[in-house]
């Protein structure tokens, strides 16, 4: 379960409250426009109120199955549509993953960045601006899929725009050297 949160919530900045309330009934499927892919939209409630995320890549789906697969396990078929994704065997909701992520990190010796901060579960999010805006994703479409302001994407991940502006900042004219000013005067 814990495996399949961490990519769910780095893959869509869904924040760890939003992880919390979902429900199978919440998660809609679709296809990529100009593609035979299938994508996904979670619908959460947070602390902007309601609203649709897009998942960054289809492969949410085999995270889904993962989960899907785990529980249908437990249960002996298929979740309800009205059950939590994250929860216990019994149905209830894992309140946190606060001890099993850290222990983790540790395991993996990434508890903390290159800053010394020590990494928590809200560091998905942070991860999931951060690969979408050296992607190229708009501020303002990221700040509305997150359920964020373009100020707030500034501020904290200002830092990440000049990565994601390197082609408008290296970019250069194809002008022939000019030797001299009077070149382009006449007498």
């Amino acid at each position: 379960m814990l495996w399949s949160y961490v990519l769910i919530l780095s893959n869509t900045g869904i924040r760890v409250g939003e992880a919390r309330d979902l429900e199978w009934r919440d998660i809609r499927p679709f296809k990529m426009e100009g593609s035979d892919e299938t994508n996904f939209a979670f619908r959460v409630k947070g602390k902007t109120g309601l609203r649709e995320v897009v998942s960054r890549t289809s492969e949410i789906q085999t995270y889904l199955g993962r989960i899907v697969g785990l529980r249908t396990k437990e249960l002996g078929t298929k979740p309800s549509q009205d059950s939590l994704v994250f929860c216990h065997p019994d149905g209830n909701p894992v309140c946190s993953f606060k001890k099993s992520f850290t222990s983790l990190l540790k395991h993996c010796d990434v508890e903390f960045d290159r800053e010394g901060n020590k990494r928590t579960i809200y560091s998905l999010r942070h991860t999931y601006t951060t690969f979408r805006l050296y992607e190229g994703v708009d501020h303002y479409a990221l700040g509305k899929n997150m359920g964020t302001s373009v100020e707030m994407i500034e501020k904290f991940y200002g830092h990440t725009s000049n990565l994601r502006q390197v082609g408008e900042l290296t970019k250069s004219s194809n002008r022939a050297k000019v030797e001299s000013i009077f070149d382009f005067l006449a007498p």
